[in-house]
């Protein structure tokens, strides 16, 4: 399953994509913008590991919104700054992460939280407050644990967004966060997803697909 496999409407925006400055991907800056632009992205999120270096560069696009964002490695798991082009120190509490991140003005976002084969933050997750749960992340190997984050999120009303977490070109957009208005700034998205006005639509790879790509980004 890649992003030719599926419908981008729209207002559509993949928040969750990674480049070639994670050390487990291998996607060039330009190529990204590229992709989202000809799938019909509204707009993409580049939220690298522990870095900020993409949004460093300051690249832009006409016809995209391009949305800064980090995607930390805390002591008990990931979880994505959205809206902030700062990094933040690795291996700090959750609790303490999420304090910076409001500091610096941004959006936490839990990424894929009950995926243990991923460094989800699991149980943890259910002594927090604000914060959004990403209840579609399109590398999950399985589908319960999107499934299960969507749950999680429905019973204590939080936000949701998706994003495909692409460390491959050909996967960008795959699972993807829609909304009803045109947004044109930053602000104007991340008060959206504060609101709970986003719809989540996408897929996710197969456990063959995951096989596959890890030999595609490693080797």
């Amino acid at each position: 399953m890649t992003n030719k496999d599926f419908q981008i409407s729209n207002n559509c925006f993949d928040l969750h994509v990674h480049s070639h400055y994670s050390n487990d991907c291998k996607s060039q800056p330009k190529d990204i913008l590229k992709m989202a632009k000809k799938i019909k992205l509204s707009g993409v999120a580049i939220t690298d590991h522990n870095t900020a270096k993409f949004h460093r560069e300051k690249w832009k696009n006409k016809e995209l919104l391009i949305i800064p964002g980090v995607e930390i490695s805390t002591n008990r798991g990931h979880v994505i700054g959205l809206g902030i082009s700062d990094t933040i120190k690795k291996k700090i509490s959750v609790e303490e992460t999420i304090e910076k991140i409001i500091e610096l003005g941004g959006l936490t976002i839990i990424p894929h939280p009950f995926d243990f084969t991923r460094k989800g933050i699991g149980r943890k997750i259910k002594k927090l407050d604000r914060v959004v749960v990403e209840t579609l992340n399109g590398s999950c190997p399985l589908r319960r644990f999107n499934e299960k984050a969507k749950m999680w999120a429905k019973i204590n009303n939080l936000s949701e967004t998706g994003g495909s977490d692409a460390h491959r070109i050909r996967d960008i957009g795959m699972a993807h966060t829609v909304f009803d208005n045109k947004l044109e700034t930053v602000d104007e998205l991340i008060e959206e997803i504060r609101k709970g006005r986003t719809k989540i639509r996408g897929t996710n790879l197969s456990i063959a697909e995951k096989i596959v790509r890890t030999f595609q980004i490693h080797f």
